[in-house]
């Protein structure tokens, strides 16, 4: 250990750890304690070494002080006394970052990306061919299979959606959940259940999400149970990010963007979210499921263009024929991942995206217009966000209209520092960094994963009062 072959050792080891993480889908718990322990051995013996505490001995070949090792005293002439300890202790913060670079250069090489050298055009997408319903259903009780078909029944029954030949995409939330926390991630008896609707209308089911930059497809299924469930259910489990890719045009702010061709090619695409909150966008439902399709595991550059925009974009070209929101178990408060489970025993349908997720912002305490990519579909007319709720309609539950949620002030205030940020060089780099490690393992790790909900809730407070009370100065703050 020294600090010339210490950086590209935990390099090499932070790939190596992603392989093995990527191979035998080890859940990143484990991976993330691993890492710490060998971060934390090179660190202690270096620092040993550096203090003269441990002699650096090879038999037969070398001994010497460990500062002259840390060093290489014999060919670069440096000594300890030549070094300021500030630096040192610089080099020794730095062994974290050597070993994450090795991780994350590892997960992007490991990337085999398939792109067709065609650009799409909007008529080309099958789904958009079938006819758009605005009716809804809100269905209550215990059992969520139940509330599905008839929630389903009530909007005509499924073969209204889908035709038998049908390939269904259905895309659920897997990679934006956490494994720990009921609530996060889409319901897998929702999936199942919907799986055997298509199934009895004599068409197929495919379940789908995409890689995320904080969690990986695969180690995610697994942990969450999607992967065993699929293999028993005999339903196709994809992940986008690994399937041929393609270019549309969509127009507007996102322009050309790459997209998986299964989204293309899908006769009828059914968007089921679990029904939640976030920290960014204010509610995480129908509309902001459809932004997990993109296959790029970097999503900065959607934060650059505005999150809320490129929402409203991709439901304008990718619009679900079919939602479905899971609220049997919901996630209030901080989310999307440090979000606490709500028992709401609540399905929403609609054949329109936008009136499902008005519904259940009703339901959950917002005004739809008041989120912003919603607004943005409704003033483009891509659905009723005026949409009128009596929440007598169904039996009482005490959290109707009542969730612990993010002040949309304090949202706003994020989206708008992030676009601000990402116009920096490099900024996305550390955003994505930042976003590993305050999205995924805080909300995850042991102590952190009871921390953060608190923590979260006083960063919201305080921008939510920053705003109100007018200390962001106008001009800098748009809204």
């Amino acid at each position: 250990m020294s600090f010339l072959l210490d950086p590209p050792t935990l390099f090499i080891l932070g790939a190596v750890l992603y392989f093995i993480f990527k191979i035998f889908h080890v859940r990143k718990l484990w991976i993330t304690r691993l890492s710490a322990v060998i971060v934390c051995l090179f660190i202690f013996i270096s620092v040993l070494l550096y203090l003269d505490v441990l002699r650096w001995q090879i038999p037969f070949i070398m001994d010497m002080k460990g500062s002259e090792w840390m060093f290489h005293s014999d060919f670069t002439g440096i000594n300890k006394a030549d070094v300021p300890v500030a630096l040192v202790a610089v080099m020794f913060c730095l062994y974290p970052l050597w070993y994450y670079l090795g991780y994350i250069a590892a997960q992007y090489l490991s990337r085999k990306i398939q792109v067709e050298n065609k650009v799409y055009a909007l008529s080309e997408i099958k789904s958009r061919d079938n006819p758009k319903y605005d009716t809804f259903s809100v269905k209550r009780g215990t059992n969520p299979r139940k509330l599905v078909r008839e929630s389903l029944s009530e909007l005509g029954g499924i073969k209204k959606f889908v035709n038998e030949g049908d390939r269904v995409l259905i895309k659920v939330n897997i990679c934006g959940g956490n494994p720990n926390r009921p609530g996060s991630f889409t319901s897998i008896e929702i999936a199942d259940e919907l799986s055997k609707l298509v199934k009895e209308a004599k068409a197929t089911p495919v379940i789908v999400d995409a890689d995320m930059i904080w969690t990986e497809f695969w180690p995610v299924a697994y942990a969450e149970g999607y992967a065993k469930w699929a293999k028993g259910a005999k339903v196709k489990l994809v992940n986008l990010s690994e399937t041929k890719l393609a270019y549309i045009d969509f127009g507007g702010a996102l322009k050309k963007i790459m997209i998986s061709k299964e989204l293309l090619e899908a006769d009828v695409i059914i968007s089921v979210p679990t029904m939640k909150t976030h920290l960014l966008t204010g509610v995480t439902l129908g509309m902001k499921n459809m932004y997990g399709t993109f296959p790029q595991m970097d999503k900065a550059v959607y934060h650059k263009i505005g999150i809320e925009e490129v929402i409203y974009e991709v439901n304008r070209v990718f619009t679900p024929n079919l939602t479905i929101i899971d609220g049997s178990i919901g996630g209030e408060a901080m989310g999307p991942l440090s979000s606490e489970p709500v028992d709401f025993d609540t399905i929403i349908a609609s054949g329109n995206v936008v009136v499902a997720d008005s519904v259940a912002c009703i339901l959950m305490g917002y005004k739809p217009l008041g989120i912003e990519h919603i607004r943005l579909a409704y003033e483009a007319g891509l659905g009723n966000a005026n949409v009128s709720y009596d929440l007598t309609q169904v039996e009482p539950h005490k959290k109707d209209g009542d969730w612990e949620r993010p002040s949309l002030n304090a949202t706003k205030f994020y989206n708008e520092l992030i676009k601000t940020m990402l116009k920096y060089p490099t900024m996305d780099v550390f955003f994505n960094l930042v976003a590993d490690f305050a999205f995924y393992d805080m909300a995850t790790l042991p102590i952190f994963e009871n921390l953060t909900p608190e923590l979260l809730t006083v960063v919201n407070d305080i921008a939510d009062d920053l705003v109100l009370s007018g200390r962001i100065k106008k001009g800098w703050w748009p809204f």
